[in-house]
C-alpha cells in the first residue's frame, strides 16, 4: 500500500506545473549570488554550464562572486575529520560574508550533502552559520534526489532499489563506518544527529499535500515561523522542491539550506535537460585508452564493477587495501600498479583501476575515516604518476573523485558540461590541470543500477 502511495505521489507531482518560471523571474527581479558548498564533487550531478572551483582563497571566491551568479565550491568536507570540517565551513562562511558585504551581493548559500544522509550534520551547517554571522538562521533539510531515486514521503526518506522504496536506515549507506545512523524519519534523524539536544516540537514538516495545495504566501508564513528552528521538506517531484525554493527566494529571512543536488536546480531555476551525447562528452578526444578509477566500496559500486568485469574487454588492475596498514608493502603495490597503468595506456588500452572490495575498519569513526583517506592517497599517487593522457577519466566515489581531481589532476576550476547518465556529472578541465580540456566524469558510488557503469563505457566506446 505504501509503495502505491509513493508512486502515486511521484506521478501526480510530475504532472504539476511547478514554479520554475516564477523562480526564474524572481532571480531576475532580485538578483542573488547562489553559492553551493559541495562536500564532494558529486553535487554537480543535475546542473550544467556552471563553474566549480576547488580553491578557497578569497581572491578566487571574489572573482566568482563578481562574475558568476551561481557557482560551486568543492570542499570535499566528507573526507575531513569533524574538527577540520567545522573549521573549513566557518572559514568559508566568513569569507563569503565579507565578500557579499564588500560587493553588496545578497547571498544564498547551499550546503550540498549526500542524498543518503551521510556527512557532517549538523556541525558543518552550524559552523557555516557562525562564519556567515547568522547562527539563528533556520535549517531547511531537503535530501530528495530524484535522479538517484531518493524520495521523502511522510517525513521518511526512501531509496528506490528496483521497484521497491527502502527506508534509508535499512540501506547499506546507514551502516557507514563514519556517518551511520538509525532513523529514516527525518524528524527523528535530526534529533538523532543532535544527540537528543533538540526537541521534536522545534522541527516543522512540510507535507507534500501542503506544498501542492497552498499558496506561496502560506509557504512563507510556515518557513518564517519563529516557533520552529528546523524544517523537513517532503518531496517526490521537482514541483515540491520548487515550491520551497520560491518561498526561500522571496523571503526576507536567511536560511541554512542542507540539500541534495535536485534542490540546487530548484533554487537556481535550472531546468533539467537530457544527458550528454558521446560527441558532447568527448569533443575532440577521439583516440587513446580510457581510465576508470574505482575507490568507492559501497555494495552498489561493487555490483557495478562485477558487471563491468563480466562484459568489458578493458584491463582490470586491483590495489589490495588489506596492505594499507603496512606502509612499505602498500607503497610497493602502488609503484607496481603505476607502471602497469602507464604501460596499458601507452598501448591504447582501456584500464579499470580499482581498490579491493575488502572494507578495513578502524576502532573508531575517526580511525575508519583516516584509513579511507590513506587508501585514497594511494590512488592519488598513481594518478600523479600518469604520463599518458587518457581519452577520459571516470572516478567512482565521492572522496575518490574529489582527490583525483584536486590532488591528482590539480583541478582549480572546471566547467560542468552536464551529465553522462542521470546523476553522473561531466567536467571539462581547465588549462591549469595535468590534462587540459580532458573530460572528467564523476560517478557517485551510490548512483545507478548494476548495469550503469558498463552502460557508460558502452556509450563512450
Amino acid at each position: 500500500m505504501l509503495k502505491e502511495q509513493i508512486i502515486s505521489a511521484i506521478e501526480s507531482g510530475n504532472q504539476c506545473k511547478g514554479f520554475l518560471e516564477e523562480i526564474q523571474k524572481e532571480i531576475i527581479a532580485t538578483p542573488k549570488s547562489i553559492v553551493i558548498l559541495d562536500d564532494d564533487p558529486t553535487g554537480t550531478q543535475t546542473v550544467y554550464n556552471l563553474p566549480v572551483v576547488t580553491s578557497w582563497e578569497s581572491s578566487v571566491l571574489e572573482k566568482e562572486i563578481i562574475n558568476s551568479p551561481v557557482f560551486f565550491i568543492l570542499t570535499n568536507s566528507r573526507s575531513l575529520q569533524i574538527e577540520e570540517a567545522n573549521q573549513l565551513a566557518e572559514s568559508l562562511g566568513s569569507k563569503l560574508n565579507k565578500l557579499s558585504k564588500k560587493h553588496n551581493k545578497q547571498l544564498i548559500v547551499v550546503s550540498r550533502g549526500d542524498s543518503t544522509l551521510r556527512g557532517h550534520y549538523p556541525n558543518e551547517v552550524d559552523a557555516l552559520a557562525k562564519g556567515l554571522e547568522n547562527q539563528n538562521a533556520k535549517h531547511i533539510l531537503a535530501p530528495a534526489f530524484f535522479e538517484g531515486g531518493r524520495y521523502t514521503y511522510g517525513d521518511v526518506h526512501y531509496v528506490k532499489e528496483g521497484d521497491d522504496f527502502i527506508p534509508a536506515n535499512e540501506t547499506p549507506f546507514a551502516k557507514d563506518n563514519t556517518f551511520g545512523y538509525e532513523n529514516a524519519n527525518l524528524v527523528d534523524w535530526i534529533v538523532e544527529k543532535y544527540e537528543g539536544k533538540i526537541n521534536k516540537n522545534a522541527i516543522e514538516s512540510l507535507s507534500i499535500d501542503f506544498l501542492r495545495t497552498q499558496s506561496t504566501a502560506a509557504f512563507l508564513k510556515k518557513i518564517e515561523s519563529r516557533k520552529k528552528s528546523h524544517i523537513v521538506v517532503n518531496a517526490t517531484s521537482y514541483s515540491d522542491l520548487e515550491a520551497v525554493a520560491l518561498a526561500v527566494l522571496k523571503s526576507k529571512e536567511t536560511f541554512l539550506l542542507r540539500t541534495s543536488a535536485s534542490f540546487v536546480n530548484a533554487i537556481t531555476g535550472i531546468e533539467a535537460k537530457d544527458c550528454l551525447s558521446k560527441e558532447e562528452i568527448l569533443n575532440d578526444q577521439k583516440t587513446g585508452g580510457s581510465l576508470i578509477v574505482i575507490g568507492s566500496y559501497v555494495p552498489k559500486t561493487s555490483a557495478q564493477l562485477a558487471v563491468l568485469k563480466e562484459h568489458s574487454k578493458a584491463v582490470f588492475l586491483e590495489l589490495d587495501v588489506s596492505n594499507v596498514k603496512n606502509d612499505a608493502l602498500f607503497q610497493e603495490d602502488i609503484h607496481q600498479l603505476s607502471k602497469k597503468v602507464n604501460q596499458y595506456l601507452q598501448e591504447n588500452k582501456d584500464v579499470v583501476f580499482h581498490t579491493s572490495r575488502t572494507i578495513i575498519r578502524g576502532a573508531t569513526k575517526a580511525e575508519s575515516l583516516a584509513i579511507v583517506n590513506r587508501v585514497s592517497n594511494g590512488v592519488i599517487s598513481i594518478i600523479k604518476q600518469l604520463n599518458i593522457k587518457p581519452k577520459y577519466i571516470v572516478a567512482k566515489g565521492g572522496i575518490t573523485s574529489s582527490d583525483v581531481a584536486t590532488k591528482g589532476l590539480n583541478v582549480q576550476r572546471a566547467h560542468v558540461l552536464g551529465q553522462a547518465l542521470k546523476g553522473v556529472p561531466v567536467w571539462k578541465l581547465g588549462n591549469e590541470t595535468k590534462f587540459p580540456n580532458m573530460p572528467y566524469i564523476i560517478f557517485p558510488g551510490n548512483v545507478g543500477d548494476n548495469q550503469a557503469l558498463y552502460q557508460l563505457t558502452k556509450l563512450l566506446k
